[in-house]
C-alpha cells in the first residue's frame, strides 16, 4: 500500500513539474505578445496626438510652401478677402467624409494667392491625405463679387461674398461653370447637400500700448 502511494505520489509529482517547465514558455510568449500590442497603441497615441487640431488648425494660417509665396500675389482688389472661413457641417453630407455628428470645414486665403481646404473631424486632421486636404490657388472675381477656388485638377469651386465678407457656395456654378466641373461630380465626387456659409474669422484689433 505504501509503495502504491509514494508511486502515485511520485507521478504526480513528475506531471506537476513537466507542466511548469511547459508554461515558462507559454508565459514568455504571452508577455511578448503583451508588450508589443502596448508599443503599437502607444505608437497609434502618440500619431494622434500629433494631429490634434490644437497644433494644426488653431491658427488663422495653414502650412505653406515658401517657394510659392514668394511667385505670386494677389491683386489689391482680392486683399479685402483674405483669411480664416469655417462653416460646421453635418456629417450626413458626403462631402465632410465622416460617420456622425459634425465636423468643419475650413479654408484659408493666404495673400500669396494659395487657398488652404481642409476637414476637422473630432478634433484631427490629416494634412497628407487627399480627401480631407487640399492646396490650391484661389482668385476674385469683382464683377460676380465672388472667391474662386481653382484645383490643380481643373475644377473649380465659386463662393459669393456677402455683406459680412463670409463665402456662400454657389452650388449652380460649382455643379456646372465647367466641363470640368460637370465630369467631375459625374464621376461619384460629392457635391454639398446645400450652399454652406463660411463664416470669416474676426482679425483681433492691435492696439498700442503706451
Amino acid at each position: 500500500m505504501f509503495l502504491k502511494a509514494d508511486y502515485r505520489r511520485c507521478i504526480l509529482v513528475s506531471v506537476l513539474l513537466g507542466l511548469g517547465g511547459c508554461n515558462k514558455p507559454l508565459e514568455d510568449s504571452i508577455a511578448e505578445k503583451i508588450e508589443s500590442e502596448n508599443q503599437r497603441v502607444n505608437s497609434a497615441a502618440a500619431n494622434t496626438q500629433g494631429k490634434k487640431l490644437t497644433e494644426v488648425a488653431g491658427k488663422a494660417t495653414m502650412p505653406v510652401d515658401t517657394t510659392t509665396a514668394t511667385q505670386k500675389k494677389i491683386p489689391e482688389n482680392a486683399e479685402p478677402y483674405v483669411g480664416r472661413y469655417q462653416s460646421s457641417i453635418s456629417c450626413a453630407d458626403p462631402l465632410m467624409k465622416c460617420k456622425e455628428g459634425t465636423g468643419d470645414l475650413i479654408i484659408n486665403l493666404l495673400a500669396d494667392g494659395t487657398a488652404h481646404s481642409s476637414i476637422i473631424h473630432l478634433g484631427q486632421i490629416t494634412f497628407d491625405s487627399d480627401p480631407y486636404y487640399h492646396k490650391d490657388s484661389w482668385s476674385y472675381d469683382e464683377e460676380h463679387h465672388q472667391v474662386i477656388l481653382h484645383r490643380s485638377n481643373g475644377v473649380k469651386f465659386f463662393y459669393n461674398v456677402d455683406q459680412d465678407q463670409s463665402l456662400q457656395m454657389d452650388l449652380d456654378k460649382i455643379a456646372n461653370a465647367s466641363e470640368q466641373n460637370k465630369q467631375y461630380f459625374a464621376e461619384g465626387h460629392p457635391f454639398p447637400q446645400q450652399a454652406y456659409r463660411l463664416v470669416k474669422e474676426s482679425t483681433p484689433v492691435k492696439t498700442n500700448k503706451s
